[in-house]
This record gives structure tokens, C-alpha cells and sequence, in this order.
């Protein structure tokens, strides 16, 4: 590790001695169900590397308008979440490997039913019963709510959704523990949730969470190409001239600190994809869009990126404990993470006593000769901290 990281990371393990250590930290992998099908020898169920991860959250499942659900993508979930024929479902992949999997629903692009769902206590216990049955007909372990974001306008929110979110949450918590024992078990209740404070605060953090298992804290889109500046996807820490609230370190201290969060229940995030700014080859300055020649819409993932490092020169924050590409030939600054940033990210979360890890997602860093190298990193830090 470089020293320029190394030193806030001891500051934050001299902090962290009240916190008592997990037996094992969780890494929670997003595996979206369009990627089942995207490219199945590489993505396929069988091909997950299960043994680096305690769960699993498949994405996505949307909410209707009349309360019940629906997968994104059909044929994703035809082959991963079948119930018969031939090979094994997701779920019972997972549970061979000790993985459990929990259901997640909503995410960006299909969050816009939330706000009339949870405004309606109708409505609510519908979708909390199409939840439960959902965890009964696949395996699930339980369900993890992805609400981008109560409030916000252009997913049709409305100023009650605070209040109306925290209520569904405990439809659903209370639905799930009736489901559960049935099979005397506990069903794992999480929620994806943003990094910045305004958007928290409008969510009831400190009310939705003793209804929760775990936050998982989406610390990523810090800064991307909707930002006037080009600046890092990820940063640890705030680089200079930087806001540190737009940082994981930012993200960690207003769960832990201003809501009081127990930093056992906190997971934090690292993307397995970056951002690239047209028109600029340095930090802060100002660019166009996103490249599209070279990453095709969505296609920024660290395999693509691996792929193409020849066309670029690395370089490394010190401050921020994150990388970064500029290529001058093709005019383009590339802001992502590498198996040295997802380490520096595993230690910050040892030495904060955090819970662990979330992924988005899981098949970024699927290299094709079947390597995982963020995901390695991680588990290298993790098991070495036991």
C-alpha cells in the first residue's frame, strides 16, 4: 500500500478499538439478471465465485403499480432462478457455498412505483406478500430494497415518502418474519442506500434502520460525467480542493456519526466499473461526455477497461486512494478502481470495525481467463484481518 494511504487508514484503526471484529466480513455481490444471458459461459450461475462471498443479491425485481413484482428481464431469470430441468437453480448454487441470496428490487431505472406503493398501506401489504411469496418460490434468503430515491422527483416522488418508506419497511420486516417461521429461520431484511446527506435524511435513516439487518451504502457515483469537472468515481478520501462528504470516508462518518449507525451494520460499496470524460486528460477539469467509441453505454467495467490499458497511462492519487487513466491520443480521463484501491477500501472497512462490502457488480472485474482480481484483493485483506 502507499504511505499516502496507509496514514489515514492507521488513523481510522487507532478509532476503531471499541469495535468488536467479525468472524468474517461480509461481500455482498449485486448480479444483475440481464447478465445471465448477456454472455452465459462467462456470467453464467455456475461461473460466480462463490467461496469469496457470504451473499448475494440478484437484481432486479420491480414493483408493479398494484403492489406485486416482476423480474426486469424474464429470460435472466428463466435460467437462473429455475425451479426444475436440467442444472441447478441460483439459490441452491449458492447455498451449496454457504452464500445466501437475498431478492433485490427496484434499482435506478425502476423505482418509479415505489412512492404510490408505499403510500397506500394496501398496496404496501401487497407488495410485502408478493415479496414473501417470491422468497418461497426461488429460495431467496430474504430481500434487499433498492428505493432510488424516496423524494425524488423524477421517480415520482412525493415529500411523504420519508415517512411512507420507513412504514413499508416495517410491512415488510413484520411479513418476513411471519414467512420465516414457517421454516424457523430468519429472513434477512437490507436496503441500498445513497451516500450524500441530503438524500439520506429525506430516507429516515434513523428510523428505517432498526427495521433493517444491514445498510448497504452505495459509495459510488461520488462524481461522474453529469458533474462539470472530471473527478474520481470512488474516492476514499477528498483529495485537495475536494469535498470530503463525496467520499466513502464521508459516506462512512454520516451513517456512523451524524445518524449513529452501528458500523456493524454499515457495508460500504466498491464499484467494479468507472467513468470516462471525453475532452479532458486531467483531474478537476472540465470535458465532454462519456466515450462511447471505446466503452459502448454501460460498458466502462474494470474488464473492459483491463482490456484497453495499452491505450492509456495510469496514474495514482495519493490522497484520494484511487486511480486514474488519461489517455492524450483518444483525449479522455478514465476514473475506476484496481485491486489497490478495493484493498485500501477492505481495510478501511476492517479498521472502522464496518460490516463489510458491497459489489456492484459482480461480473465487472470477470476477466476471460476466469480471474477476479478486485474481488481477490478484497477477499486477500478480509481473510487476512481475521
Amino acid at each position: 500500500m502507499r504511505i499516502a494511504c496507509l496514514i489515514p487508514l492507521l488513523a481510522a484503526a487507532a478509532l476503531s478499538g471499541a469495535h468488536a471484529q467479525q468472524s468474517r466480513r461480509d461481500v455482498v455481490g449485486y448480479y444483475p439478471s440481464w447478465k445471465v444471458r448477456a454472455d452465459a459461459p462467462l456470467f453464467a450461475p455456475e461461473r460466480i465465485p462463490f467461496g469469496r462471498l457470504t451473499l448475494l443479491n440478484y437484481a432486479f425485481f420491480s414493483p408493479l403499480p398494484d403492489g406485486t413484482i416482476r423480474g426486469r428481464d424474464s429470460a435472466g431469470d428463466a435460467i437462473a432462478l429455475r425451479t426444475g430441468g436440467a442444472g441447478a437453480s441460483l439459490t441452491a448454487l449458492a447455498h451449496r457455498h454457504g452464500v445466501r441470496v437475498l431478492l433485490s428490487i427496484g434499482g435506478w431505472e425502476d423505482s418509479g412505483n415505489f412512492p404510490a406503493v408505499a403510500a397506500d398501506s394496501l398496496l404496501a401489504f401487497r407488495f410485502a406478500a408478493a415479496c414473501a411469496r417470491a422468497v418461497r418460490e426461488f429460495g431467496f434468503d430474504g430481500i434487499d430494497i433498492d428505493w432510488e430515491f424516496p423524494g425524488f422527483a423524477e421517480h415520482n416522488g412525493t415529500p411523504a415518502d420519508g415517512a411512507n418508506y420507513v412504514r413499508l419497511l416495517g410491512t415488510l420486516r413484520r411479513t418476513l418474519d411471519a414467512e420465516g417461521r414457517r421454516d424457523r429461520r430468519h429472513l434477512l431484511l437490507s436496503a441500498a442506500l445513497p451516500a450524500d446527506s441530503g438524500r439520506a435524511e429525506g430516507m429516515r435513516i434513523r428510523e428505517a434502520a432498526p427495521l433493517l439487518d444491514f445498510l448497504n451504502v452505495m459509495t459510488y457515483d461520488m462524481y461522474g460525467p453529469w458533474d462539470p469537472q472530471a473527478y474520481h468515481n470512488a474516492p476514499l478520501f477528498a483529495g485537495p480542493g475536494a469535498d470530503n462528504a463525496r467520499t466513502v470516508d464521508g459516506a462512512f462518518r454520516l451513517y456512523s456519526t451524524v445518524f449513529g449507525i452501528p458500523a456493524r451494520k454499515i457495508n460500504l460499496g466498491v464499484p467494479f466499473y468507472g467513468h470516462t470524460f471525453t475532452g479532458c486528460t486531467e483531474l478537476n477539469g472540465p470535458h465532454g461526455p462519456s466515450d462511447t467509441a471505446h466503452f459502448p453505454a454501460g460498458g466502462a467495467t474494470f474488464s473492459a477497461i483491463t482490456a484497453r490499458m495499452t491505450g492509456f497511462t495510469k496514474h495514482w492519487d495519493d490522497r484520494a486512494c484511487v486511480p486514474y487513466l488519461t489517455s492524450p491520443a483518444w483525449d479522455m480521463l478514465v476514473s475506476y478502481d484496481d485491486p489497490e484501491s478495493a484493498a485500501d477500501k477492505a481495510r478501511y472497512v476492517v479498521d472502522r470495525g464496518a460490516r463489510g462490502l458491497i459489489i456492484w457488480e459482480i461480473t465487472g472485474d470477470c476477466l476471460p481467463d476466469g480471474t477476479h482480481p478486485l474481488l481477490d484483493a478484497i477477499d486477500g485483506v478480509f481473510h487476512s484481518s481475521h
